[in-house]
């Protein structure tokens, strides 16, 4: 690691970022999320009702691999970007935010490409055994990834820069546009809508709101300074990219297991029950992802600047916001739950325990607040690594042991735990981060000097 990627920058030269969840940020936040849920319950309604219980298991269980193969192809480059992007902001390091932007989508881009390449050759290779219906899903899936990994990487960027809005949009155009897309050719196809279709629509979805972000990111690239030398800290953002790949690869187990385990072990049907159901538990927990996502590059603006109280306190902030959320959306969900079956129509209402449980798993889930996103913008990726693996090893074993026995409710009871498990980690290793220790000193010589 080369010394100048490892100096701080002095204090003075150092240009702060709002230090809370301002109003205005928070309500844009907050409204970009309620739209982008309204529009990711149209399209788990539309496609539920268009596929079908199997052909929705298809599809679901194809957007599963996609989801856990899109992290390999990222590298783990999005959270680093949120990481070092917010920091060379703060401190004015030009040179080294150039540096990072064009080496990490180079590599990015190679990562993905490869991996999109490995999966269509490999799913070319038993395509027999695969079927020709699930097979052609994981082929749109696999072209989906070097999009899908690079607008990540992008909006990760701009949401390092201050950029909200255009790092946000997307959560609210795909869905919708998908709807639309599947409605048009449910209503208009005498065949109906198969699951290769429906994976062929996704594809449409997210190339459209790939080509906004790409436009999003190239404007906001001329706003940098153009004569600053480039530099590379190139070490450094390996050793942080490569921790956050891990974690983020063991969170991809932690959260979408259960989809490919119910893929390998039950039948298409029991797939698509309980996609369906955890596509609607997961609208509950929008808001809170969210919030994580827009203020983890204030941690690692004030983790720079060393103002850790500020930290704490928009740590509270974030909680309090994820829980107002998260809490009465599960509520709401459970107890319309007859409605969400009628809409979704028949072969879905033997999902109801199992929807309850992933209820039961996201309100859990949002006591941890935006905890995770603080270890992960201050230097704790291995500790985050840590709670994360024991997480992952709760999820696949509890799985194994409770589905043969209670099917997809022994899935929907191992998520719970495992939000159990995670929400206690996150938490216990927070309140010994050295920060938050900092922090509560700062706050008690606050009181003394009172």
């Amino acid at each position: 690691m080369s010394a100048t990627c490892s100096v701080p920058a002095s204090a003075s030269s150092t240009t702060h970022r709002p230090v809370t969840l301002s109003r205005s940020s928070g309500a844009m936040a907050l409204t970009i999320r309620i739209v982008g849920a309204g529009g990711m319950f149209l399209s788990h309604i539309v496609l539920a009702r268009s596929l079908g219980v199997a052909g929705f298991g298809e599809y679901s269980l194809a957007i599963a691999w996609l989801q856990v193969l899109t992290v390999a192809g990222k590298l783990g480059l999005d959270n680093t970007s949120l990481r070092y992007v917010s920091e060379y902001v703060t401190r004015n390091e030009n040179g080294k935010l150039r540096g990072f932007i064009k080496q990490s989508t180079r590599a990015a881009l190679l990562a993905s490409g490869t991996v999109s390449t490995v999966v269509i050759a490999t799913v070319f290779s038993f395509w027999i055994s695969i079927g020709d219906g699930m097979a052609g899903c994981l082929i749109v899936a696999a072209l989906m990834i070097p999009l899908i990994s690079l607008r990540q990487i992008q909006e990760a960027s701009l949401r390092g820069v201050g950029r909200l809005f255009e790092s946000q949009i997307s959560t609210v155009v795909w869905p919708l546009l998908l709807s639309l897309l599947a409605f048009v050719v449910w209503q208009t196809s005498s065949s109906g809508v198969s699951s290769l279709t429906a994976s062929i629509l996704h594809l449409i979805a997210i190339l459209v709101v790939s080509m906004m972000v790409f436009l999003f990111q190239r404007q906001q690239a001329f706003r940098i300074d153009q004569t600053s030398a480039m530099e590379s800290c190139r070490q450094q953002w390996k050793h942080t990219a490569m921790a956050f790949l891990f974690a983020e690869g063991l969170i991809a187990l932690k959260s979408r297991a259960c989809v490919a385990l119910a893929g390998m072990l039950l039948d298409r049907e029991a797939v698509g029950l309980y996609g369906a159901m955890e596509k609607f538990a997961d609208v509950s927990l929008l808001a809170s992802q969210s919030l994580g996502l827009i203020i983890a590059p204030q941690f690692a603006s004030l983790y720079a600047a060393g103002r850790y109280p500020e930290m704490r306190r928009l740590m509270r902030q974030g909680q309090f916001l994820g829980l107002a959320f998260t809490l009465p959306v599960a509520i709401g969900v459970a107890f319309f739950g007859d409605y969400v079956f009628l809409l979704l129509g028949p072969g879905y209402r033997a999902g109801w325990t199992v929807l309850m449980a992933l209820l039961g798993s996201a309100c859990i889930a949002s006591f941890s607040g935006p905890a995770a996103y603080v270890l992960q913008m201050t230097g704790g990726e291995r500790t985050m690594l840590l709670i994360t693996a024991a997480s992952a090893a709760t999820n696949i074993l509890l799985s194994l042991l409770l589905m043969p026995a209670y099917g997809i409710l022994g899935l929907g009871i191992s998520q719970m735990a495992t939000s159990l498990v995670w929400t206690i980690g996150v938490r216990s290793c927070l309140a010994w981060h050295p920060a938050w220790q900092k922090s509560i000193s700062h706050a008690n010589q606050n009181e003394v000097s009172r």
